[in-house]
């Protein structure tokens, strides 16, 4: 059967913000997990006033996890930076003790398949999956490729696009495609997905959805054609990335750039077909 109660921890973030709001768009019975510090949250409490239930946790404590995840059918989690384990792996534990049917780590954006890499980013999520494995308890990882409004909309992060400007840097050639998902297209297969589709069929699984497939030339043509104006576009050699991982695995930003450089940001959407009627977003919608 499908899920009927949903958990979701990291509401207050990116990804969580538009996950809470498509689930209840949705009319899923939604629990949102939150440190009792945040719970009055403007967020959080809009949330509330739209049908969620608010739950203050510590994830130093595990039965306050454990207690706010009785009856839940799914966790699914949009922690980011350093929570990736020290939040997720309390999670986990406290999930196959809730009895929990299936969990969602906090994945999302790429797969990084690709060779062994020492980003503590890429390790960190792999820790998790591994300790939901150790703990027996099903998990569903979702990767999208990446998210258009967050990697075109400039705000201070050098991706390389800043249409402000109108100059763009790409590295490579600029023919390596790509998937990008919208994170509102992202939350709305979701939660149609977990509405519709028996938790078994999902059970283990590294889902794959795309709502586009576009290169950087072809990003940079379609921001083009909107705005009736030209871009400055600098290529730059992907030897500039490779040195740059080399010197520090902490470059998640340089990381991140060669996959999509390298073609490996292609992810096939797969799974798209969970949720047939899915009409996501463009990307012209958000340049």
């Amino acid at each position: 059967m499908a899920a009927k109660t949903v958990a979701l921890a990291g509401a207050n973030g990116f990804v969580g913000k538009a996950f809470a709001k498509e689930f209840l768009n949705q009319g899923i019975d939604l629990r949102i997990l939150t440190r009792a510090e945040s719970i009055n949250s403007a967020p959080l409490q809009e949330f509330k006033s739209k049908g969620a239930s608010l739950h203050a946790i510590s994830y130093d404590d595990e039965a306050s996890i454990v207690k706010a995840l009785q009856g839940v059918d799914v966790l699914v989690s949009t922690v980011a930076g350093g929570a990736l384990v020290s939040a997720q792996v309390p999670l986990i534990s406290a999930a196959k003790t809730a009895g929990v049917k299936l969990f969602f780590p906090s994945e999302y954006g790429s797969t990084f398949d690709g060779p062994p890499n020492p980003s503590p980013v890429i390790q960190s999520k792999k820790k998790v999956i591994q300790a939901a494995k150790d703990a027996g308890l099903p998990f569903a990882a979702l990767s999208n490729g990446g998210f258009p409004e967050y990697c075109f909309i400039p705000l201070n992060r050098p991706i390389g696009y800043n249409f402000a400007e109108k100059k763009v840097t790409i590295w490579g050639d600029g023919n390596a495609k790509n998937s990008w998902t919208t994170v509102h297209s992202v939350a709305d297969w979701l939660a149609n997905v977990l509405k519709s589709v028996p938790i078994s069929q999902l059970e283990n699984k590294h889902l794959l959805i795309q709502g586009t497939v576009a290169t950087a030339n072809e990003v940079i043509k379609l921001w083009e054609q909107k705005h009736g104006a030209k871009l400055e576009v600098d290529y730059h050699p992907t030897k500039e990335l490779d040195d740059r991982v080399n010197a520090s695995a902490d470059d998640f930003l340089a990381i991140l750039l060669q996959e999509w450089a390298s073609g490996r940001g292609e992810l096939g959407g797969k799974d798209n077909g969970l949720y047939p009627e899915w009409k996501p977003d463009t990307i012209e919608s958000v340049l």
